[in-house]
């Protein structure tokens, strides 16, 4: 689940939990097709692959055309990808809840710093039209790249949501994402992590510092 989106949506379809729409293509020919219905802009992601590698936001279906025909879509390393809308995120920020051991560990909202970023639904990540998104401002780097970073908890139903997410897709520590539509306040799951890339400066941030209750959750599990 975690090398590849497209199981991703999969998993969370199985699940009932609410994503934002895409279909996933295998050739570049097949874009225009599969964005036939979905709401623009939309963003092409490579099936495999982090830190908004290979991402690409498109305004018009006559832009993404364009740019199948100049040959300019990344399918990425297994020539798979999904075409999915553009969700444009409530007040520009996202919350990521950690887990440790299938449970809530924590969760952080992010928030860009200024109109020079933008939220879009594979990860916070510096955009400029159709320009390759960058790691900039992921996550765990989000502090020191001067996003505003906050502590945050969940409702009850987000943090159950995650934790069958996580139970579901047999991730034991990791995180998932998720983002409020600005346009009608509907909250969509948007990527998975088996890899628990705790916020920076985290007893600030949280409260505590998740590394001694991961080696806590580490030792438990080796005796």
């Amino acid at each position: 689940t975690e090398t590849s989106k497209a199981l991703q949506l999969s998993l969370l379809e199985q699940l009932g939990l609410p994503f934002p729409a895409a279909r996933v293509i295998n050739h570049a020919a097949q874009v225009a097709e599969a964005a036939r219905g979905l709401r623009f802009p939309v963003v092409l992601k490579p099936n495999i692959g982090g830190s908004g590698a290979g991402v690409r936001r498109f305004e018009t279906p006559e832009q993404l055309e364009q740019a199948a025909q100049a040959a300019a879509l990344d399918l990425g390393i297994d020539h798979t990808a999904l075409v999915q809308e553009y969700i444009p995120a409530a007040e520009q920020r996202i919350v990521r809840v950690e887990v440790l051991g299938g449970r809530y560990l924590y969760a952080i909202r992010i928030y860009t710093s200024g109109e020079s970023f933008n939220l879009c639904p594979a990860d916070v990540c510096q955009t400029v039209g159709g320009a390759e998104l960058v790691r900039g401002a992921c996550p765990v780097d989000a502090p020191r790249n001067n996003l505003r970073v906050e502590g945050y908890t969940p409702t009850p139903e987000i943090v159950a949501q995650v934790e069958c997410i996580m139970q579901a897709a047999h991730i034991d520590v990791g995180g998932v994402e998720y983002m409020i539509d600005a346009r009608d306040g509907r909250l969509y799951f948007y990527d998975i992590n088996a890899l628990s890339n705790f916020v920076a400066d985290a007893p600030r941030v949280v409260g505590f510092d998740p590394f001694v209750r991961l080696v806590d959750y580490l030792e438990r599990e080796a005796v």
